[in-house]
Parts: C-alpha cells; sequence; structure tokens
C-alpha cells in the first residue's frame, strides 16, 4: 500500500491600509504614512514636486469623512490621510498648491528568496490622483486629463478605489516601502487613502522541512499499519 502526500502551504496574508501619525493603525500591518522629500525616481508629470509642510509634532493628519458626497468612504479599516486637514469636512481647511506631494510607508514580508515570493494588490483612492512605487518600482501612471472634480480617470477619490497590482518582481525580503505621489491638479481638497493584501509563499527550505515532515508521518503510520 503506498500513501502519496502532496502539501502546498503559504504565509497567512499582510492586510495593509493607510493611517496616519496622529492616528491608530486600524488593526492593519504596515507602518504609517510619513511625508518624504521628493524621491529621485518621481513620475515626471510637468508639476512641480514639494516637500508637504507638516507639522512635526502632529505628523500626517487623519482625515475622517462623515459622508460620501465629495469623498468615498475609506476603503476597508483604513483612513484617509495628508499633510494637515485638507478634506472636503475639514475645519478649518487648509488649501493645497497644484503639484506633486510624496508619502511612504513600509511593510514587513520577513526573509524570503525574492523575487516571486510575494504578489499582492492596492486599491487607492486620491485627491486628485496619484501615483505608486514599490521599492522605487513605478506601479501605476496616473492618466488623468483634467481635474473637474478629482481625475477624470484612473485613481480618484471616488467609487470603491483603483485596484493596482503589486508585481511579484518588485518586492524584496524583508521590509518594503510603499510610496505614493499623490498628484494636486485642480486645487482644493488633497488626500490619499489606500488597502492593500499581500501573500507570501514560504521559502524553499521550509517546504522541503514540511515535505519532510508528512514523508516522515507518513512511514510511521505505515509502520503501525503493518504492524
Amino acid at each position: 500500500m503506498l500513501l502519496l502526500f502532496t502539501a502546498f502551504a503559504s504565509a497567512d496574508p499582510l492586510t495593509l491600509g493607510s493611517w496616519a501619525q496622529n492616528d491608530g493603525n486600524g488593526g492593519t500591518d504596515g507602518g504609517p504614512l510619513v511625508v518624504i522629500a521628493p524621491p529621485s525616481y518621481a513620475y515626471n508629470n510637468g508639476l512641480t514636486d514639494y516637500t508637504a509642510p507638516i507639522n512635526p509634532l502632529i505628523g500626517t493628519q487623519y482625515l475622517p469623512i462623515t459622508n460620501n458626497s465629495v469623498w468615498s468612504f475609506p476603503i476597508g479599516n483604513s483612513s484617509w490621510v495628508s499633510y494637515a486637514q485638507t478634506s472636503p469636512e475639514s475645519n478649518p481647511f487648509v488649501d493645497t498648491p497644484n503639484g506633486n506631494y510624496f508619502f511612504t510607508s513600509t511593510f514587513n514580508i520577513g526573509a524570503t528568496s525574492t523575487p516571486g515570493d510575494a504578489s499582492g494588490s492596492i486599491a487607492v483612492l486620491a485627491d486628485d490622483t496619484v501615483a505608486v512605487f514599490l521599492n522605487g518600482q513605478l506601479v501605476s501612471v496616473p492618466t488623468a486629463t483634467s481635474y473637474p472634480h478629482c481625475a477624470d480617470s484612473g485613481a480618484t477619490c471616488t467609487g470603491d478605489g483603483t485596484v493596482i497590482a503589486l508585481p511579484s518582481g518588485d518586492f524584496v525580503s524583508g521590509v518594503n516601502t510603499l510610496t505614493f505621489q499623490v498628484v494636486q491638479g485642480g486645487g482644493a481638497e488633497f488626500g490619499i487613502d489606500y488597502a492593500a493584501s499581500i501573500s507570501m509563499v514560504p521559502e524553499p527550505n521550509s517546504l522541503f522541512l514540511l515535505g519532510s515532515g508528512l514523508i516522515g508521518t507518513a512511514s510511521l503510520l505505515l509502520r503501525k499499519m503493518r504492524a
């Protein structure tokens, strides 16, 4: 009698979501969104790159949204985030000049044999729109041509969020970095919201150990059956 066991295993997926430095993380696995200086790999859209004038005593700020008449509600357990109170419900309201503003967040996928050990997707809402980078690699390019209310195409501030694939080859072992180039093209409100799910597969050594354990268990079961 021959018993054959085949095993496929994967780690629990990471659930990521935007949250501000002045507010809780909503149970997500990544770090808060923080303002950074314009990175060298910024997507060139003809607008000036700015470092947002963040209050160092507060950090990035949570933007409460109680109705979805202007912006959609946040995705999942995430939050709308900005460098100041720039939402349609902010009072007092801080106006954001047109340009590019950069935010970053990190998450840890543990030791892997990347590339190829992780994959995922991210859903994004933004006012006006956003370019997304994973570890410096551009994964989403803004497609808007006008900003009547947020962007007229691509990632915008209404709906369920624009879903963007995160290529396996762009992940790195350990700490990974998401960077958001939030584009302000039509003045007025400004913000970013995202939620993501990242799946990992175990290292080959882990699979080998798992398979060896199952083979050992099967051998013991066979010996007991023959006894």
